[in-house]
């Protein structure tokens, strides 16, 4: 039987890694993220699925030019067009904020529905020609039925509340961010990310998450789907100045998308603490950024989808530290100071 170790990589961050298979695994069952040990992988409560994979089968679908048909290339292209598109619009999709949750009442049965149940039991087995047993039961169902109803309709009222205050028990605990209950509701949505994201710990009014992600050749891929000035579909290979621009806007629209999802799920969450992790980054694993993003910033009261995805602008508010290389023509992010108290905590729980 495998076993597991647990690390703590900041306040209120925590990482685990298992004994056994992938050198490390990030998160619950639900939104776990597996790394290293070969390819990488993320499970969401269905089995393994690799990022790559979804450029192949099912997800979302754009819709090709007209005329093109339904080619096989066609296809190939709308899959890795939708595949994109989802990784760069996360941060531009509505949020459902939570609300208390009311919970349907269960119709009270009908006099005649209780009166049937009374006769069945008064018949006890009784045979349909035994006339005299049903005559019986009836007179008998009659005589009790005022008090066989009343009684129904509080069995019925007392089941609704009980389970009313069951879900008012749970929506406090969401409200007070209490750690079990806020962790298992935001689990729900932020595993159909297209990036998940996993919830490492709740302080207070803070949430802490880790989004751990492949490289810019793997996440974004060789290639990217164009129309040619013909009208015809291609999928050209991408340079890497491209790339990596693909690559950036994919990690803030992840970013803010994720902290979106909290904020909407968790209506006393003030704060989300962001770390972007690349455990397969040339060179080792790389803390590519870490973001603090206040309520106000990523979704004002009203606002019904996150704002901007731009990373470039978050660090320069302040709000995330992150290292870009200017001086060429890549412009591609670069690992965090690994000497940083904080960075060197993250990369020794992300080392095998």
């Amino acid at each position: 039987m495998g076993f597991g170790l647990g690390f703590r990589v900041a306040p209120g961050v925590r990482l685990r890694a298992p004994g056994r298979g992938p050198p490390v695994s990030l998160g619950p069952r639900i939104a776990r993220v597996h790394l290293g040990g070969g390819r990488s992988a993320v499970s969401a409560g269905k089995g393994p699925l690799t990022v790559w994979s979804t450029l192949s089968g099912g997800g979302h679908r754009t819709t090709t030019p007209a005329g093109q048909g339904t080619s096989r290339e066609a296809d190939d292209w709308s899959d890795l067009r939708g595949y994109l598109d989802g990784l760069l619009s996360a941060h531009t999709q509505p949020v459902t904020r939570s609300v208390a949750p009311l919970l349907p009442r269960q119709p009270l049965p009908r006099r005649g529905q209780v009166r049937r149940a009374l006769v069945r039991d008064a018949r006890d087995g009784a045979a349909w020609w035994h006339l005299g047993r049903w005559v019986a039961a009836w007179r008998q169902a009659g005589s009790d039925l005022d008090a066989a109803v009343t009684a129904r309709h509080a069995e019925v009222q007392a089941q609704d509340s009980a389970a009313q205050a069951e879900a008012d028990r749970w929506w406090r605990a969401v409200l007070t961010n209490d750690p079990d209950a806020l962790t298992a509701h935001l689990e729900q949505g932020l595993a159909e990310h297209a990036i998940p994201a996993t919830v490492t710990a709740v302080e207070g009014d803070t949430v802490h998450v880790v989004l751990a992600v492949h490289q810019p050749e793997e996440l974004i891929g060789p290639r990217e789907p164009t129309i040619t000035e013909a009208g015809n579909l291609s999928l050209a290979r991408m340079t890497k100045t491209r790339r990596h621009e693909l690559y950036r806007a994919a990690i803030g629209s992840a970013v803010v998308a994720t902290a979106a999802e909290v904020f909407a799920r968790g209506p006393g969450v003030a704060n989300v603490d962001v770390a972007v992790v690349a455990p397969r980054h040339i060179g080792g694993p790389a803390v590519l950024l870490l973001a603090a993003l206040p309520r106000d910033l990523v979704l004002p009261a009203g606002a019904d989808r996150p704002a901007s995805g731009d990373l470039v602008h978050a660090a320069e508010a302040g709000r995330a530290s992150l290292v870009q290389d200017v001086g060429g023509q890549i412009q591609a992010l670069r690992p965090l100071d690994p000497e940083d108290e904080e960075i060197e905590m993250i990369l020794d729980a992300l080392e095998p």
